[in-house]
């Protein structure tokens, strides 16, 4: 599970991926949110699987590049990930564009519960509760084995937070998961993952045996 977190978090490029799933799995009597596809979500699978295999086969091809859609990577997210979210974020979306990517999640901040006794902690503990709409923009960093997310810009429901206080949020989040990451340090990208390309609607997955 560890890495398939960590292959989340360089596809998502957020660590936002650590809050909680409110959606369920498709059925005939819940009907998905728009947007969102078993279909998708089976084909974002069977990608995950080629990258698994690339990696564990002793192949001698030694290159492998896998391109997922906007649509594939939500709806896995969604269908397949978003029961092992912890409670704390109740949805997310993701949009790729060139080079960089957006994401929209709603966090509930009574179940992310920041219990740090820094500065930063106490002020969300007395200013934020409830659920509230997160919107980031910004970069994924994803070369050379080692991914992370790099914050460019972001509002927080209709307010324009800095920064470092969003970076707070989405490290607040990701170590709720289990197992906790930050997306916002560098960490080893999975199944020899070498390195990410985000384009308009889609990312391209190289991967490369040493």
């Amino acid at each position: 599970m560890t890495a398939t977190w960590r292959l989340a978090a360089a596809l998502a490029a957020t660590a936002l991926l650590g809050p909680a799933g409110s959606l369920p799995r498709a059925s005939a009597d819940a009907p998905a949110p728009a947007g969102i596809s078993r279909t998708a979500a089976d084909a974002c699978n069977s990608k995950v699987v080629r990258l698994q295999e690339f990696a564990a086969a002793p192949d001698p091809a030694k290159k492998q590049t896998t391109d997922f859609s906007e649509s594939e990577i939500n709806s896995y997210l969604a269908l397949e990930l978003s029961s092992k979210y912890h409670a704390s974020l109740k949805s997310l979306e993701l949009k790729f564009e060139e080079a960089k990517l957006r994401g929209s999640a709603s966090i509930d901040f009574d179940e992310l519960q920041m219990r740090s006794k820094g500065v930063l902690a106490k002020l969300f503990t007395r200013l934020f509760s409830g659920t509230h709409k997160l919107n980031l923009r910004g970069k994924l960093r994803a070369e050379s084995g080692m991914g992370n997310f790099e914050l460019e810009e972001a509002q927080f429901d209709d307010t324009t937070l800095p920064n470092f206080l969003v970076e707070e949020i989405i490290t607040a989040v990701g170590r709720k998961q289990k197992p906790p990451f930050d997306p916002m340090k560098p960490s080893h990208l999975p199944y020899g993952i070498e390195s990410v390309d985000v384009r308009p609607g889609h990312v391209l997955v190289h991967q490369q045996r040493s």
